[in-house]
């Protein structure tokens, strides 16, 4: 590598991190095709954010990957160059440290280990990517600790074990939420969340199921603040103890 090319990666880097420091997000052109969402001038915390299917509220200083036909999208190498400029120039403010993340409308069918790299969300939003099939077991090793809502619609979500075993690693998890994925069955202890609150697998007045047969042996066992479970599945024929 010449050494006028490797100045210019250094000053692209220091010029990106600067960018990032005096505002909420990174540049989009660091993340792009993704962006990142910034306060509006009502200087809202929230902004309502078109779906497929519905408006839905995204805040401040979050990440939104949607609408990208490209089915070989590499989620995994986009974070990466993002913690590549923050990770060591991160000072007393948490710059790694975003709110939400929204996979909407993307045509990719699997998460990769450690997807986010150094990121870190508090909410994880899968709305509408009908060829999403699987996530690995570690792909959000990093962010698990800051999870507290973890939703999917109309995803292709069929391996149970493995989904649970990943959300099982949300310690901080409140909010659950599957609809119109391919699950069908929850399997035996699925929840242990002492700071779950709603669980919800279809909702009726969106009328959106999941096609559960089959619910395993204690699969809310320890789930001490749970306020509201909600299951809406037709096929559903045996629930364990």
């Amino acid at each position: 590598m010449s050494r006028t090319c490797l100045i210019s990666i250094i000053l692209f880097v220091i010029v990106q991190y600067f960018i990032f420091v005096h505002s909420q997000c990174p540049s989009n052109f660091l993340i792009e095709p993704c962006l990142c969402i910034e306060s509006n001038a009502t200087n809202n915390q929230t902004v309502l954010y078109p779906t497929l299917t519905e408006i839905i509220s995204i805040r401040q200083e979050s990440i939104i990957c949607e609408h990208i036909r490209n089915s070989f999208l590499d989620l995994r190498s986009i974070f990466i160059k993002l913690s590549i400029v923050l990770l060591n120039n991160n000072q007393s403010n948490n710059l790694t440290n975003f709110n939400d993340f929204l996979l909407h409308n993307i045509l990719i069918n699997h998460l990769s280990e450690n997807v986010f790299r150094n990121i870190t969300f508090t909410n994880i939003l899968l709305y509408h990517n009908p060829l999403l099939k699987s996530i690995d077991y570690n792909a959000f090793n990093n962010t698990r600790n800051y999870v507290e809502v973890f939703r999917t619609l109309n995803a292709s979500l069929s391996d149970g074990d493995n989904l649970f075993t990943v959300v099982k690693k949300f310690y901080n998890l409140k909010v659950f939420s599957m609809e119109n994925d391919e699950l069908k069955s929850v399997p035996d202890y699925a929840f242990n969340h002492t700071e779950l609150r709603y669980i919800s697998l279809g909702t009726h007045f969106r009328q959106t199921l999941q096609p559960f047969n089959h619910i395993g042996k204690y699969p809310f066992y320890n789930v001490p603040n749970l306020i509201a479970l909600r299951i809406l599945s037709p096929l559903l024929t045996k629930i364990g103890k």
